[in-house]
């Protein structure tokens, strides 16, 4: 948010050091994140007075004034349109240097002649004294500037703070707001501004008295009017200009711009409605029909539901309560007479519509953190005053203040003082204490010795409790006064809990296989979240108040967010892949709350070895890379009875396509991406991915390693060879010859699988290679011939396979 120094200081005294208050306010807990320093007016630069305009007599857009400097008179060509006789504007005189601030070019002002005209000066826009953007004509300044004054005598630089305001301190989002911390912080005295509200047209009030109906009042719990007439909408005055051009605020007309004003001044939005627009010159507050529509200041039609709550007139919605006002109902230039709205609206409910409708305002940003319901009349006040001041018009309505019947109050806190010295670390005097708060606008009463009863004022809405009490005194009493003492707590042990250990476990073992670990968010829309088709819109988990329609359901699986990455990767010319990601996924079941559970998700692709330039050009990722990735993974964790089996799943091409088995159980699938996942990337590359469900494989139970001493005897290798239908695994066949524990058998291994017409249809050879040892001796050739037999023999009853 961006305040004004010369604003600011308004409403009390300020440091003149800008970055002593710039201080002051970051140690206060109001963190100054920029400071934008003004534009310094030379003084070459006066207040003169056009006394006569006459034509230029060879240029048609160019005029010849004559100007009253206080001292002399002086003869200067202008092109603007608005240099007539009477105005007094700030003029550049003879060696004046001036900066264009988008160039940074310096220009020194000197007699010349235009056109055969000799000028000896330059009537200066706002824009050429980069003050304003102004630069439809030359500044016209106040009637009363003395003429032959510096102009920076009216004028002054100004310099503006962009401050981060959290969340909680909404009373802080306006310079009356800042005013009244600073005021608390240095013991200054605050300066409320001058309202002045003349009486009301007592023939016309009590036609308005019953002109504003709130049907919700718990979505509404204040809504002030006041209907002012016979007004004449123009442009603002210089010093509003000013105002809210110095915070970055463009103007628009006087009566837009005097809200505007409040709202950055007192932190309480208006709206102004066009009371000839207003059907029935009545105000409904209510919710919206479901697919009712109204068209916004933006020019955007919105469809609206149940929740959302509307401004209406007697036939439709004119506002968006709190968030922005209707295209049709706002103040033209033809307006005349006008009703000013100034309300309370529950923060939920501006805060889910505003997102819900892809709407954000300042209004909206105020209103969704809560504002002060008794400001509400003194902001209403101060607009109609400003109204009558700048626009004229007569006020026809009393304060029309439509109230919930009950409004929660803040709860006085019984604040002890003990309490606020053991929260602060050190010694601070009871009568100080109260002082603070004091300074803070909070009611102290019931003061004893040990403790005091605390108001909080409508305005705060963060203190709670005694502890937010505690906080506010060291905010004012000074951070930095407080001294830095040892910790002295008890030591607790830093250990995280298991299933954390196991999860980073699990992450840092497939960053030492090569992985690289990403991350996308938990949100999805509807359509990425059932893209693999394993989930349907009943799986999803749909969010109440989503942040947009992109993030309405949280992700049923990790799929559709890697892939995104992985097309991401690919459009910038990435094709060489290979990443994991860990996260929670959440899926919809009868129950209260969604089932939730870890998954992991794994990709290959491209080239192997793209840095080496020795590396085979067709060296790239096929689907046993990933599996022997998987299975280097599954021997990291130690886990029994591991193994893949053939599966057809929609994500994957087929017939590349595996499921994975670890402990005996299915933990997940991989395979080929199918190809109307890949459709459109531009990559010559096959991608291989793996969905692993992370909580079934870090549940199972490693087995535990023994120490085997290294034999010294040697091993004696006989291989077998037999042919055995298409269906019969790998798996099968190990789990078949270790089950039946031939004697001296120490392993097993596959090397060779051959196919041909010749073997049969569905039919494959396959050649193991067996390992016998025995660890307290040498074996003999007819000891392993013996058991290298039997083995032969159980294969060929046992699997039905056809010894070769």
């Amino acid at each position: 948010m961006k305040i004004s120094y010369n604003w600011l200081s308004q409403y009390t005294d300020i440091p003149e050091n800008i970055r002593e208050l710039a201080d002051k306010l970051t140690m206060a807990g109001i963190e100054v994140e920029a400071i934008e320093a003004g534009k310094i007016i030379p003084d070459g630069i006066i207040i003169a007075e056009i006394l006569e305009r006459k034509p230029h007599p060879d240029a048609d857009k160019l005029s010849v004034c004559r100007v009253n400097t206080g001292s002399e008179e002086l003869q200067i060509v202008c092109g603007a349109p608005n240099c007539d006789a009477g105005v007094k504007a700030p003029l550049a005189t003879l060696g004046t240097v001036l900066e264009d601030d988008e160039t940074g070019k310096k220009i020194t002002i000197k007699k010349a002649k235009l056109r055969g005209v000799e000028s000896s000066g330059m009537l200066c826009s706002a824009r050429e004294l980069g003050i304003q953007d102004d630069h439809s004509g030359i500044m016209h300044l106040p009637k009363d500037a003395s003429v032959g004054a510096p102009l920076n005598s009216i004028i002054k630089s100004d310099t503006v703070f962009d401050l981060e305001i959290t969340p909680n301190r909404p009373d802080l989002l306006s310079h009356w707001g800042i005013a009244r911390d600073i005021s608390a912080l240095m013991g200054t005295t605050l300066r409320f501004p001058d309202i002045k509200i003349p009486a009301v047209l007592k023939a016309e009030a009590a036609k308005y008295k019953d002109s504003v109906e709130v049907l919700n009042k718990g979505l509404c719990p204040r809504y002030t009017a006041r209907i002012v007439k016979g007004i004449k909408v123009k442009e603002s005055p210089e010093w509003l200009k000013e105002r809210i051009q110095s915070i970055g605020l463009r103007p628009i007309n006087n009566i837009v711009d005097i809200t505007n004003f409040i709202l950055m001044e007192l932190g309480h939005p208006l709206h102004a409605f066009d009371l000839a627009e207003l059907k029935g010159q009545k105000i409904i507050v209510r919710t919206a029909s479901d697919g009712e529509t109204m068209m916004t200041l933006d020019g955007k039609t919105h469809k609206l539901k149940s929740s959302h709550l509307v401004i209406a007139d007697a036939e439709k919605p004119v506002a968006l309560a709190g968030i922005m006002g209707g295209e049709h109902s706002g103040v033209t230039d033809k307006t005349v007479d006008i009703l000013i709205e100034s309300a309370v609206f529950f923060p939920p409910n501006i805060r889910a519509s505003s997102r819900e409708l892809g709407i954000s305002s300042d209004s909206s940003y105020r209103f969704e953190r809560g504002v002060d319901f008794e400001m509400a009349e003194a902001a209403s006040n101060r607009a109609v005053s400003l109204i009558l001041e700048l626009a004229g018009g007569e006020i026809v309505s009393d304060l029309i203040d439509v109230k919930a019947p009950e409004r929660e109050m803040p709860a006085p806190i019984n604040c002890r003082f003990s309490s606020i010295r053991k929260l602060l670390g050190t010694e601070i005097d009871n009568q100080e204490i109260v002082e603070i708060f004091k300074r803070l606008g909070l009611e102290v009463s019931e003061i004893n010795e040990n403790s005091c009863r605390v108001d909080v004022p409508s305005y705060r809405l963060d203190i709670e409790r005694e502890a937010d009490l505690g906080e506010e005194v060291a905010r004012i009493y000074g951070l930095d006064k407080i001294p830095a003492l040892p910790v002295n707590a008890k030591m607790v042990s830093s250990l995280a809990e298991d299933a954390y250990l196991k999860l980073e476990t699990a992450k840092n073992e497939l960053i030492s296989l090569g992985l690289c670990e990403c991350m996308n968010y938990s949100m999805s829309d509807e359509k990425s979240a059932v893209c693999d088709g394993k989930f349907t819109k009943e799986d999803l988990v749909e969010l109440k108040n989503p942040i947009s329609s992109d993030f309405a359901y949280m992700r049923p699986s990790l799929f559709s967010g890697i892939l995104d990455t992985v097309r991401r990767n690919i459009s910038r010319k990435n094709l060489d892949l290979e990443l994991f990601e860990t996260g929670v996924v959440f899926c919809a079941n009868k129950n209260l709350y969604p089932e939730e559970r870890r998954e992991c998700c794994i990709v290959l692709s491209g080239r192997k070895h793209p840095e080496r330039f020795s590396s085979e050009k067709n060296e790239t990722y096929d689907f046993f890379d990933m599996k022997g990735l998987l299975e280097k993974w599954l021997e990291h964790r130690r886990l029994e009875n591991t193994g893949f089996r053939k599966a057809d799943d929609p994500r994957f091409e087929k017939g590349s396509c595996a499921e994975i088995i670890a402990g005996g159980k299915y933990i997940g699938s991989f395979g080929m991406l199918a190809g109307n996942f890949t459709r459109g990337m531009r990559t010559q590359y096959p991608v291989y991915l793996a969905v692993i469900q992370l909580d079934v494989l870090l549940g199972l139970k490693d087995r535990n390693i023994l120490y085997e001493p290294l034999s010294m005897f040697p091993s004696v290798a006989r291989d077998v060879a037999f042919v055995a239908d298409e269906s019969l695994s790998h798996d099968k066949i190990v789990e078949f010859i270790m089950r039946s524990k031939p004697e001296n058998l120490e392993k097993v291994e596959l090397f060779d699988i051959f196919r041909d017409e010749n073997i049969g249809k569905n039919k494959k050879s396959m050649a193991y290679s067996l390992t016998f040892r025995n660890s307290a001796r040498t074996l003999t050739d007819e000891e392993v011939n013996k058991a290298h037999e039997k083995l032969r023999s159980q294969l060929a009853s046992g699997l039905s396979v056809d010894l070769r």
